[in-house]
């Protein structure tokens, strides 16, 4: 007797397709406007560095700034 292995998965419905939708261009949207650098910064800190308290939004952003201001890189401007 042959079984199917398969694991059962959900019905595809339309609130299901449009809502990973949304959610993968949330994303998309937060990677490229840098919004979602913060986010990684706090990863790290709580990872690596739990006994430090992490930046604010405003005083991390200000670090970013500084620092690509001190270092332009490749930037045209």
């Amino acid at each position: 007797m042959v079984t199917d292995m398969r694991p059962q998965s959900r019905p595809i419905t339309l609130v299901g397709v449009a809502g990973r939708a949304w959610r993968g261009l949330v994303w998309f949207v937060r990677g490229v406007t840098g919004e979602s650098r913060y986010d990684s910064y706090l990863a790290h800190e709580r990872a690596v560095h739990p006994d430090r308290e992490p930046m604010t939004p405003a005083e991390y952003w200000r670090c970013v700034y500084s620092e690509q201001d001190a270092n332009p890189g490749s930037r045209c401007c």
